[in-house]
């Protein structure tokens, strides 16, 4: 049923949910978990659904940080076939979310406290600079996208910490629309390349950290983002990017830094 369910995906609604999920229904049982994807009417390739599918797992943490993987086994887990998984994970190399292990398969690369405060001390410095171009050089449609990805996650701050799974899997995929559409916005394909790939990390980071349910910071107000894309004060949306940004890193290490598996080094899911 699997190979039948992987020939139609469903694709993201939305142009800018470049790295979030085809929705998924995970079916559990003794011995191993088998991600189903649900069908739609589009029909896409085998190695793109399995391409989206592991992508999803690998950056919601489902599939863990430093979890090894074989072509085999992501085949009987995901039903698509040992060439499409195959596909996928050339794909996902390529992007940094896994690596290649010599003759021994691949391994979904670990997070560390020094990658996550890497993660951060160089979002600090491109993050902003997003923001400031991509305010002041937005379209009007850009802006009406950006806009409402900001107010969807105003509406989200109160009621995420009471869902950790998908409340914080939401949140990330609205930041990326937001930013991703600020990145777009900017027309560079540099700064867009960097963003595509911290935006991989940054959601994994985020996943784990959710599991706290500390409280975490938030961006300003919708209204506040509304009126800035309205003015295209670039400047004053990239000070405000940088504040948050700073006070995430301290938490999000804060956190980590008491996380039961950093003694290992790596930092895992506590499912894990």
């Amino acid at each position: 049923m699997a190979n039948a369910l992987a020939r139609s995906v469903s694709e993201p609604g939305n142009v800018l949910f470049w790295y979030f999920t085809p929705a998924l229904v995970t079916r559990a049982s003794s011995r191993k978990r088998v991600i189903v994807p649900v069908p739609s009417t589009e029909r896409i390739p085998l190695g793109e659904a399995a391409y989206r599918t592991l992508r999803a797992e690998i950056v919601s943490c489902r599939i863990a940080p430093g979890e090894r993987l074989t072509e085999r086994s992501l085949a009987e887990r995901t039903g698509y076939g040992i060439s499409p998984v195959r596909d996928a994970l050339t794909r996902l190399d390529h992007e940094g979310l896994v690596r290649t292990l010599p003759r021994k398969g691949y391994q979904v690369t670990p997070l560390t406290l020094k990658s996550v405060d890497d993660l951060f001390t160089l979002w600090r410095i491109v993050g902003p600079e997003i923001v400031r171009l991509g305010v002041r050089d937005a379209t009007a449609d850009q802006r009406q996208r950006i806009g409402a990805a900001f107010t969807a996650l105003a509406g989200l701050r109160d009621t995420a910490p009471d869902d950790p799974d998908g409340g914080v899997l939401r949140l990330t995929e609205l930041a990326a629309e937001a930013f991703g559409g600020l990145a777009e916005a900017t027309d560079n394909d540099y700064l867009i390349g960097i963003f595509e790939r911290l935006q991989n990390d940054m959601a994994r980071v985020w996943a784990i950290a959710s599991q706290a349910r500390a409280p975490m910071p938030h961006l300003a107000p919708d209204e506040d983002w509304t009126a800035t894309l309205d003015r295209r004060d670039g400047d004053a949306a990239a000070t405000r990017v940088e504040a948050f940004i700073d006070e995430a890193h301290t938490r999000i290490l804060r956190i980590l830094s008491r996380w039961p598996s950093v003694v290992a080094s790596e930092i895992t899911p506590l499912a894990h």
